[in-house]
């Protein structure tokens, strides 16, 4: 028997064998879900080739009929319910070697010589038209004898029986829709992105994709949903005849029938395991956050305002589990984040290295953006669609289930209102026009950047009338992050500092002058840093007490409530971004189980909470002291860097006696008097000695200069 062979009655499939090897579990969970559920499988090539080279090559030779072989081989796999049949099954091959894999450039360019291929074509998702219905098999009834044809369906155009079966003349018929089988279909672009092809250079290549991969891609709204995204999409390239009108003209376009479709993402994933032992121990730190906050971007200098901001951003890079009960409230996980400061404060460099960080991030500038459905979504008619209309999901939809950061959110005409309802509650995105209606999830959360409106703050101007954005969105974030670009020499010297020895030691690490980083060192790597986030956001749920929500309620109604007053009483400035309101404790909720899970706690402890109100606080009221009733650039909840630096210098410099000061005893000075946190005092020791206020005679023992 061939290796193409099918089996008798009562013997197995010669290649069942492939399936129950490679494949057993997949098929248990294939007969669990089938039909209603799921009627594909997905097939490393890979696997076929180890299993057979020869079934392998001859799929990509002809793959309708080795799929059709292989379809009755998993027919033949024995499951738990002996009166379910895996019967039709689609086998989605994916996972070609990177030279069956092209550019769709490269397949339009040399189709002719890949008739029936099966090959791979990587590109961006570019276009998506909304999935509509199409008949696969018409069931045509007689009108004048009401026999039954049917008829299957291949071609762009409906075809009709030539003669009734029963009275043997040519009709009319007319379809029985409740009898004929019908499938989803979409039409998708596959094109070169532009950073590899450039804007003025479109290469792609169009294709059809039927059947439940249409609905393909982890989310209810298929590929739709994914616009934007990388992937490789597998089939076989095909001809058409090109159209003007009704008439058919002399030239054929290639286009590509797809059968499988893989996500680069998707198939990207972060090797969790590799990195666990060491996230493991990071994450036991009672410094955790602390410590992940530095190794965010260690090139900044980090002044008072970025201090609290990296707070935020690592809440934002681990979030909070969503709350989503059937016939509920719906409260959600996700973090946002806005930052406005002044020019060069350091907003790019920190957006790339958040970026770098999430483990699922769409980073984007929206210079230029005349409207809101570059965010949101649009339903547009064009060419692409003939007739049909191309669902075009934005930023916010695309990103599901992650990060999205937005740069220079100051520069754009678009109505950024519209996104209230994409960032809260359900966080959904709705479409309805010309009588199309869809419905996206948008649950990311969303950094923010941009410039006041005028470009630098104004002093003469209350800092939430710069910020330029409408108070209901303003409302929407969890943390609003406002830097002035103050002078301050000592300041300044020190941010000159920083950035020229990071420049120094950059060089000297690439000539080969240098093995190890001082300022540029992360404690927490960026690919340990993406595994511990991705296993805290798939894994870790804490749970809040009673006794938490009474503390934050206590605090809530007798510390933050009565910021509002004061910042009405100072001066009349008004100058608090957003008014403290009920708002408040859910940030505050969102922010402590997001610290929980830096730790990977199953339960929210009391220094989450106490981290968590601190910074809550801080943001409110971050312009305000209390002492001097007057909105202060500076105003931290921990005091300013200088302060701290200052503190410091002071706590080694009034060390008695003739031996240095030792570490320990300034770490515990420091906690005790700066309520630093011994990461933060060794960080600010490595400043002093970088600016040379601070020299270390000893192994871990300093004195002043």
């Amino acid at each position: 028997m061939s290796k193409t062979d099918t089996g008798t009655d009562g013997v197995k499939h010669e290649h069942t064998q492939f399936f129950e090897n490679y494949y057993r579990d997949a098929v248990d969970e294939l007969a669990q879900r089938y039909p209603n559920e799921q009627r594909h499988i997905t097939v490393e090539w890979s696997d076929l080739f180890q299993y057979d080279r020869d079934v392998a090559n001859d799929y990509l030779k002809k793959p309708d009929k080795m799929e059709s072989i292989l379809s009755d081989a998993l027919a033949d796999v024995p499951i738990p319910d002996p009166n379910l049949t895996l019967d039709p099954v689609d086998i989605r091959v994916v996972g070609l070697k990177e030279s069956d894999i092209y550019q769709p450039m490269e397949v339009t360019r040399d189709a002719d010589s890949r008739d029936e291929t099966y090959i791979g074509v990587r590109g961006e998702l570019a276009k998506v038209t909304e999935p509509m219905k199409e008949i696969s098999t018409a069931v045509y009834v007689c009108e004048r004898c009401e026999m039954e044809t049917h008829v299957a369906q291949t071609g762009e155009t409906a075809d009709e029986p030539h003669e009734c079966a029963g009275c043997e003349r040519q009709g009319p018929f007319r379809v029985d829709v409740d009898a004929s089988d019908f499938q989803p279909h979409v039409r998708v672009r596959t094109e070169t992105p532009p950073d590899e092809s450039g804007e003025l250079s479109e290469q792609y290549i169009d294709g059809d994709v039927r059947g439940d991969l249409v609905w393909s891609g982890g989310d209810e709204f298929g590929l739709p949903a994914r616009s934007g995204d990388r992937i490789i999409a597998y089939g076989t390239v095909e001809k058409r005849q090109v159209k003007e009108g009704n008439r058919k003209t002399r030239h054929f376009e290639e286009y590509l029938d797809i059968q499988a479709i893989e996500f680069e993402e998707d198939r990207d994933d972060i090797d969790i395991e590799a990195h666990r032992e060491e996230f493991e121990q990071l994450a036991a730190r009672d410094d955790a956050v602390d410590v992940f906050a530095d190794s965010i971007a260690p090139q900044l200098y980090a002044t008072s305002e970025w201090e609290y901001a990296l707070e935020s951003l690592v809440a934002y890079l681990f979030g909070s589990p969503r709350i989503d009960i059937p016939q509920g409230p719906t409260i959600r996980g996700d973090i946002h984040v806005l930052i406005v400061s002044d020019y060069g404060m350091g907003k790019s460099l920190v957006n790339e290295a958040v970026a770098d960080f999430a483990p699922s991030c769409i980073k984007e500038s929206v210079t230029g953006l005349s409207s809101d459905v570059g965010l949101l979504a649009a339903a547009v008619e064009d060419d692409f669609g003939k007739g049909q209309w191309t669902l075009e999901p934005g930023i916010l939809v695309r990103a599901n289930g992650g990060h999205v950061i937005l740069d220079e959110i100051d520069k754009t005409d678009a109505d950024l209102e519209r996104m209230n309802d994409a960032l809260e509650g359900e966080q959904l995105v709705d479409i309805n026009k010309a009588g199309q209606s869809a419905t996206f999830k948008s649950r990311v959360g969303l950094l923010a950047t941009g410039n006041p409106t005028e470009s630098r703050f104004d002093k003469s101007v209350s800092i939430s009338e710069q910020i330029g954005i409408d108070q209901s969105l303003l409302s929407r974030f969890d943390a609003i992050i406002t830097m002035e670009d103050s002078a301050s020499r000592e300041k300044d010297e020190r941010v000159a500092q920083t950035q020229g020895m990071t420049y120094i030691e950059a060089q000297q690490y690439e000539s080969g002058e240098r093995d190890e980083l001082e300022h540029l060192d992360r404690t927490v790597g960026v690919d340990v840093g993406r595994a511990w986030i991705a296993e805290a956001r798939q894994s870790v749920s804490p749970t809040l007490r009673e006794e938490h929500v009474e503390r934050i309620s206590e605090w809530y109604a007798d510390e933050v409530r009565t910021l509002n007053q004061e910042f009405d009483a100072a001066d009349g400035t008004g100058d608090m971004p957003v008014p403290a309101s009920a708002r408040s404790v859910m940030d505050t909720i969102r922010f402590a189980v997001a610290f929980a899970r830096v730790h990977l706690r199953d339960e929210v402890t009391d220094a989450d909470v106490d981290r968590a109100m601190s910074l809550s606080k801080s943001l409110i009221g971050q312009t305000f002291d209390e002492e001097t009733g007057r909105f202060e650039s500076e105003r931290t909840k921990g005091g300013s860097q200088e302060n701290n630096l200052d503190g410091l210098l002071d706590i080694i410099d009034e060390h008695e006696g003739n031996t240095p000061a030792e570490l320990g005893d300034v770490l515990t000075t420091a906690q005790e008097r700066l309520s630093l946190a011994p990461t933060k005092t060794e960080k600010y020791i490595q400043k002093l000695k970088n600016k040379g206020e601070v020299y270390e005679p000893e192994e871990e023992a300093y004195r002043a200069t």
